[in-house]
């Protein structure tokens, strides 16, 4: 099998944009030898193909226990309106989390979505947040990763 073919194939299975693919086989048309089949192989093992967005509440005494799963396909929809996300928080959680040190406008929501589409984001895991409820006494724990 040709590397041209390689690459498309690679592109077919989401392995690697079509931007890399393009940049792949411009490689190709300067230098063919075995630093180019190396250069793919590396692309392609640093990808991730993620399935879903996953957020997972649950508590100790389980008063709260919330799955939710977001096929990936849905954020490219979501990655539009990624950068208006922060608009949509209450103002007296905002005022909560900012008191807490948690500043959500400076979170590049549109960036971390592009990461996990293109299977770059260096670590599944993108918030864990572990919280004391006193009107349940029990401990919240808040998980979102992709998978």
């Amino acid at each position: 099998m040709s590397e041209q073919q390689k690459i498309l194939e690679m592109i077919e299975k989401g392995q690697i944009t079509a931007a890399e693919g393009m940049e792949l086989l411009e490689a190709l048309n300067v230098t063919k030898g075995s630093e180019t089949i190396q250069e793919v192989e590396t692309i392609a093992t640093t990808k991730r193909n993620y399935k879903f967005l996953k957020v997972n509440v649950t508590s100790d005494n389980n008063s709260v226990n919330v799955n939710v799963n977001v096929p990936i396909r849905l954020l490219t929809t979501i990655g539009e309106i990624a950068d208006k996300m922060t608009n949509v928080v209450p103002a007296d959680a905002r005022r909560e989390m900012e008191s807490k040190g948690i500043d959500i406008s400076s979170i590049d929501f549109a960036r971390i979505i592009e990461e996990i589409i293109n299977g770059t984001l260096d670590d599944p895991n993108i918030v864990d947040v572990e919280a004391w409820d006193e009107s349940h006494n029990a401990m919240v724990k808040v998980k979102v990763y992709v998978d």
